[in-house]
């Protein structure tokens, strides 16, 4: 008599994110936090984690703009001054306000040039790796959703419920990687901010628009175009 496999195999099924938490910034600006498909399945508490790793080099990145700021306010000091022709607030504002841009000098874009452009190479390259890494994982997935045969699993109710399980998770792991695409478009935006101050022309690739829709087939062939016009800003930046 043929046994039954009372067994059930063990599953734990992926589950779909929820909104990406970002942080609004100074400008307009927002930093949002990545998916860290290297790191494991991500998680809501994974995506915080990573948007609070972020927060600390953004914060030193700052200096330059509180020095700007610093620099206002000293203005302000001096024009009230020059205003009510404040002789005493004149002579206390005006050597703070020299001390002000004497600070400020290793911030100014001309003097910086050379260090924005390999600010603009080592930012491209960073996210030409991170497309790859993309790639790589997008078809990985493919290829196993590819792998399930549920032809096999005919009469047999345990192995059907293990492939479904799997197709689900692999579902999510999907939604979950293209999901990882989205924080791109804010850094890539500043590249071509910064590039602009360097006196660069950049034409980036729309990574907004690299994961939409439902044909994985044309989200790896847009991002492997993205990543050929990156790489080709890259290799044709001076220096």
């Amino acid at each position: 008599m043929a046994l039954e496999l009372a067994a059930q195999l063990p599953c734990v099924e992926l589950k779909p994110l929820g909104d990406i938490p970002e942080i609004k910034l100074l400008g307009g600006a927002e930093l949002q936090a990545f998916v860290d498909v290297a790191a494991g399945p991500p998680t809501d508490c994974k995506l915080t984690l990573n948007l609070l790793v972020q927060i600390a080099p953004l914060l030193a990145s700052t200096a330059c703009l509180f020095k700007i700021l610093d620099v206002i306010s000293k203005i302000k000091d001096f024009a009230d001054g020059a205003k009510d022709l404040d002789i005493v607030k004149l002579g206390t504002a005006v050597p703070k306000l020299i001390d002000a841009i004497t600070k400020l000098e290793g911030c100014i874009p001309a003097l910086q040039i050379p260090r924005l452009v390999l600010m603009v190479s080592g930012i491209l390259k960073l996210v030409i790796r991170f497309l790859s890494c993309f790639i790589n994982q997008l078809e990985s997935i493919i290829e196993f959703r590819a792998s399930l045969d549920f032809a096999a699993a005919d009469g047999n109710p345990v192995l059907k419920e293990a492939l479904t399980c799997a197709q689900n998770s692999a579902d999510a792991a999907q939604e979950n990687l293209l999901k990882s695409i989205g924080p791109l478009k804010p850094v890539l935006d500043i590249v071509g901010m910064v590039g602009g101050l360097a006196g660069l022309s950049l034409e980036l690739p729309d990574t907004a628009s690299l994961s939409a829709g439902g044909d994985v087939t044309s989200t790896i062939a847009s991002v492997k175009q993205a990543i050929d016009s990156l790489q080709n800003i890259a290799d044709n930046l001076p220096g």
